[in-house]
């Protein structure tokens, strides 16, 4: 777990580099100067099905659009405390991203905040943000003069308890009012008690700040202006809240005190009864006013003000968040149509020659960005990935290196299931005689609530299947993207995968039940938008591999097609322990994806260890069972073709060695080729 803090002072000093760059060697440089982050609140959902579906949104917003920080709320008087902590915990385990845990005083004693600190501990929170909460119960706002009603009246006070107890463990954050605190009084004797105010909070121990949330730039501006000179130099977040609808924005600005300029007002009273409308113009004036404070902060010659992030109030809503993003160019929608077979496969000599490649990449972008069309994710515009794999914020896993391929696409279960380990391989993925690997074979499964409820299952997953056609247009559509989720994957079609995900729908048409692929790539860069990681400077590398269901008789064909071809290793089993191999010698590990990067040593952060492979097997064929088959009736046509192919069907996976091969037609998928060819050759 980082402190947020320790981030956003490494970011200043890239920013600060870059700028001493542009100095020397003109507006050029500019293009590497560092881009902005942002940040997402969500706040503790009151019922069960709402707390599934906010995990589920806070996984997927954080892999889609990787976001500096979340931070999540605090009722009052430590009324949400356990569904707030149950959110932290989720999110840095699995959603692997650091958190700020909001923590107000309001009408709580020493000795629970003190209680309250320490389960953050042991949670392994890092980041506070320091709150005094709700207003005394009965008033709609603070007035000034007002008190907490707990042993810590403000702030302060909760800040000072954080450091007398905890020292230097926590970060710590606390709020700004750029259109002042109500208990700060009005005017300019208010404006500097409230400066008076921050400035004793950040001597305190705090060490940065999230704004309120505004519309009238110039206000910001102003109270960075007043921030500074109050001797305040710590980073500064700007709060930004999208426009959901115009009663909620007139609700929420005049609750909180927050002026809404005319501007603003007049392009929104006109439509103010239709909330798609509202939405549509309210992200645009949100995405507005980051343009201009980040034009101004790359144009202001004084670092000091320097403002290269915001922190978005998302009302746990996700769709007016991602569209700003995209809007201010952070994030890219990638469909299948949105790259072309050299953007994702070729090897370029220098970043120059890969030049064209990117603009064809980005050109792709805008027009699905105008067609807004078939299947659609998002994923930042440059490539920040550490790892192929998002890393764990956990401090117990911080020294992870490597992960095997098989739950790459269940990495909630991978997790879970490692949860209790005390170290992780580095360089080498290590002996699978170890202990830890036998706890990893014993620990129950991690069931994703991703899938729902039963119901919301036989939706997804077909309430009457008759065929096994039936079950292979499940997989196809998963695989198109109108369904959403099958057991095997928590996650949507990712985005290496849209450029090969006709041929994919057509391979689970023809019986090859894919759960897991990864095309062959041969010195990516490391920026590259879709397959880069690892930082800048640095050149990629993966094989192909693929990871399917069979019946029987396609398992003997892919075994006769690897035994034609000696790149090609294959490894299957069966729910009964019968196994398959072919083209493979006695040996060990293979590393299927490696980068070589400057001044560092060759990294392999994506391994298959067949030893490792036969664990995840058994976890691969229980979903049918716990998932799939007992949706429908016991004797059931449905329950006994589940049960059928549960039964007989091999997990089969294929390594090709061969990265930098030809296949057909120009492709450079080789294996992909062949895998069609058996798929036809079947069904012939």
């Amino acid at each position: 777990m980082t402190r947020i803090v320790d981030k956003l002072h490494s970011r200043r000093k890239e920013h600060m580099k870059s700028r001493a760059s542009e100095a020397t060697s003109g507006p050029a440089a500019r293009a590497t100067a560092p881009s902005f982050y942002y940040s997402f609140e969500f706040f503790p959902p009151k019922t069960e099905p709402g707390l599934d579906n906010l995990l589920t949104r806070i996984d997927r917003m954080c892999r889609r659009l990787d976001p500096l920080f979340i931070s999540i709320t605090w009722g009052a008087n430590g009324c949400t405390l356990s569904r707030t902590l149950a959110i932290a915990s989720h999110a840095q385990r699995f959603a692997c991203v650091d958190v700020l845990l909001h923590l107000s005083c309001t009408g709580l004693s020493r000795e629970k905040l003190a209680q309250v600190l320490s389960m953050a501990k042991a949670a392994g929170l890092h980041n506070i943000l320091a709150l005094r909460g709700d207003p005394p119960q009965g008033k709609r706002a603070w007035a000034e003069g007002d008190v907490s009603g707990g042993d810590c009246d403000r702030a302060i006070d909760l800040v000072k308890l954080i450091r007398q107890l905890h020292g230097d463990y926590f970060c710590i954050g606390v709020a700004g009012h750029p259109e002042g605190h109500p208990s700060s009084g009005t005017g300019e004797e208010g404006k500097t008690a409230e400066m008076r105010h921050l400035k004793e909070k950040m001597d305190a121990g705090a060490d940065f700040i999230i704004t309120q949330f505004f519309y009238d730039v110039q206000v910001f501006f102003d109270y960075i202006n007043r921030c500074r000179r109050a001797g305040i130099d710590a980073p500064i977040i700007p709060g930004v809240m999208p426009i959901q609808s115009f009663s909620s924005l007139m609700k929420m600005t005049q609750f909180c005190g927050i002026s809404v300029p005319t501007s603003v007002s007049e392009r929104l009273h006109p439509i103010q009864h239709n909330d798609e409308a509202v939405k549509e113009i309210g992200c645009d004036i949100c995405s507005t006013m980051c343009r201009t404070i980040l034009k101004a902060n790359n144009q202001d010659p004084n670092i000091d003000t320097l403002v290269d992030g915001f922190h978005f109030y998302t009302l746990n809503l996700e769709r007016s968040t991602t569209r700003i993003l995209i809007d201010l160019d952070a994030a890219d929608f990638i469909s299948s149509r949105s790259a072309s077979p050299s953007v994702l496969f070729e090897r370029t000599d220098s970043e120059s020659n890969q030049q064209p490649d990117n603009i064809n990449f980005h050109n792709n972008i805008n027009d699905i960005r105008r067609e807004r069309g078939g299947s659609v994710s998002e994923l930042p515009r440059l490539s920040r990935r550490l790892l192929p794999w998002k890393p764990s914020t956990m401090e117990n896993r911080s020294k992870e290196a490597i992960r095997p391929i098989n739950w790459s696409n269940r990495p909630h279960s991978y997790v879970m299931r490692t949860d209790d380990w005390d170290e992780f391989p580095n360089g080498r993925w290590g002996d699978a005689t170890s202990p830890a690997f036998g706890d990893l074979s014993e620990i129950s499964h991690f069931y994703s609530f991703t899938l729902g409820s039963d119901d919301d299952r036989r939706a997804m997953l077909g309430h009457c299947p008759l065929h096994e056609s039936d079950v292979f247009e499940i997989f196809a559509r998963y695989v198109e993207g109108t369904v959403p989720h099958i057991p095997w994957c928590e996650t949507p079609l990712q985005p290496e995968s849209f450029l090969i995900q006709p041929q994919l729908a057509k391979l689970n048409r023809h019986g090859l039940l894919t759960i897991n692929s990864q095309p062959p790539v041969d010195g990516a860069s490391s920026s590259h938008p879709v397959f880069g990681w690892g930082g800048k400077g640095g050149r990629v590398y993966q094989k192909a591999y693929f990871e399917c269901f069979v019946s029987p008789d396609k398992a003997n064909r892919l075994t006769q097609m690897v035994t034609q071809h000696t790149s090609i290793n294959m490894y299957a089993i069966n729910n009964a322990g019968q196994d398959l191999r072919a083209g493979v010698e006695e040996g060990g590990v293979t590393a299927l994806t490696w980068g070589v990067f400057p001044n560092r040593e060759i990294l392999q952060p994506t391994i298959f260890d067949p030893d490792i492979f036969l664990i995840w097997a058994e976890e691969a064929f229980s979903l049918w069972s716990t998932m799939w088959l007992n949706l429908y009736e016991h004797g059931s046509e449905s329950y006994e073709l589940i049960e059928r192919i549960r039964d007989t069907y091999y997990l089969v996976a294929l390594i090709d060695n061969d990265f930098d091969s030809g296949g057909k037609n120009g492709s450079k998928f080789v294996l992909l080729d062949l895998l069609l060819e058996v798929g036809e050759a079947a069904i012939a």
